[in-house]
């Protein structure tokens, strides 16, 4: 199994695994289970945000199950589709990764390009030895005419220098190169992760070059990345920086091909570990931090951009550990009214002893003076229910949908829920 080279993360990984799950709903929202994942070849612990293609079909991943030997619960993951039918939705395993070259554990989201094929990672599997296992890969699926998807490999990390365990989801530009983080490698010293560029060749191939490699004072372990509108690249670092405890950054491209890193903010007491990926809203930025605030809960934040070029950190909200959840886990998304939602833990846990909660999925709602109204709209109950949901989205309806890592009425094994994919209607 592979372990993390900080212990920071390794902390921020395992509350994402033991957030556990919670009764109740604070709103009337429409929820259902649309899919209960089965284990063994079927997967189990799906993870991300869901990907939506222009026909409204969603594309997910479990990080275990499916074929292959990648840890004790077997299997090395899967990548699958939920297809919109007038009886329900149709679900349906597209890959079955083995854990050698081909790659293991998919942990980051999916993203399509123009012709719907899918692309994305694993933090496990390729070439090279991280920690006693292989360092990951960037993959593709691509669909024919047929409807039968294929793998191919587009870049195996080797570790160091190179970049190791990409674990957060890929992002393009308009020329159709791909970007994306690694959690270590990099700066040799410090292993505090990179952010790299693949572009395709003329003759299919694909070129890996890395843009920035951390060093701590600068941030660590990023993830997610986001183009803004004048061409930079903004993300987030869980750890590092001035207090140790996170960054947003900016790199920028240079005439000479290099590219620039500024600090965005420096997060301290107001809101540590940053994670997930950013969101715009005109030019300004939001995102969450799992934990800080007042009872370390975790912060919904802002960044404005001033016209100074300047950015301005200010807190929309923090979770008190209670109804309105706690430990949001980053992904936010807008509504056309304005409306940002999100996830995270929530207020009751679902089995004795446990402090976590088992998670929600919240809205915060603008209101006049530049202040946020938060609401929860579903509180998961575990079993059969679901738990510790991933960032939602919006599916071709409006409606709200997304995966959890836990709950469903199927276990493993080890007596481990396998998770289920829902949809929630505001």
């Amino acid at each position: 199994m592979r372990r993390n080279s900080h212990t920071t993360k390794m902390l921020l990984a395992a509350i994402a695994i033991i957030l556990a799950v919670v009764p109740g709903s604070s709103a009337r929202s429409k929820y259902e289970v649309v899919y209960n994942f089965k284990g063994g070849t079927d997967g189990i612990y799906p993870v991300g945000q869901l990907a939506l293609d222009s026909s409204g079909n969603l594309y997910g991943a479990t990080s275990g199950g499916g074929l292959g030997v990648c840890d004790y619960w077997g299997g090395c993951g899967t990548i699958f589709e939920l297809r919109p039918t007038k009886s329900g939705w149709a679900w349906k395993v597209l890959y079955r990764f083995l854990g050698g070259a081909d790659g293991g554990f998919p942990n980051g989201s999916l993203v399509l390009d123009k012709n719907g094929n899918l692309f994305g990672t694993t933090s496990s599997g390729g070439q090279g030895d991280c920690f006693g296992s292989t360092c990951g890969t960037v993959f593709e699926l691509k669909r024919s005419s047929s409807g039968r998807w294929t793998e191919s490999i587009l870049y195996r990390f080797a570790g160091g220098d190179d970049g190791e365990i990409p674990d957060s989801g890929l992002i393009f530009d308009t020329s159709g190169n791909l970007y994306g983080t690694t959690e270590d490698g990099g700066n040799t010293s410090c292993h505090c992760g990179t952010v790299f560029e693949l572009m395709p060749q003329t003759d299919g191939s694909w070129n890996e070059k890395i843009l920035y490699s951390f060093s701590g004072p600068d941030g660590a372990d990023p993830s997610g990345l986001l183009f803004d509108s004048e061409g930079n690249l903004c993300g987030v670092g869980s750890v590092g920086g001035y207090y140790g405890v996170g960054v947003a950054f900016e790199l920028s491209p240079t005439s000479s091909g290099t590219w620039n890193e500024s600090i965005l903010y420096n997060f301290s007491s107001d809101g540590m570990a940053p994670v997930g990926n950013l969101t715009f809203k005109g030019r300004n930025v939001y995102g969450a931090t799992l934990l800080g605030g007042p009872g370390n809960w975790g912060t919904i934040f802002e960044l404005k951009h001033e016209s100074n070029g300047s950015w301005t950190h200010s807190v929309l909200y923090d979770f008190n550990g209670k109804k309105d959840g706690r430990y949001p886990i980053g992904s936010l998304i807008f509504d056309k009214s304005g409306n940002l939602y999100g996830a995270g833990g929530g207020d009751v846990s679902c089995t004795k002893g446990d402090r976590w909660g088992c998670g929600n999925i919240f809205v915060l709602k603008p209101l006049s003076g530049g202040n946020w109204k938060q609401q929860v709209l579903h509180t998961f109950t575990g079993s059969s229910h679901g738990g510790l949901p991933g960032a939602p989205v919006f599916d071709k309806n409006g409606n709200l949908a997304g995966v959890t890592y836990w709950g469903g009425n199927c276990k493993n094994g080890f007596g481990e829920y396998c998770g289920v994919a829902f949809e929630l209607t505001p």
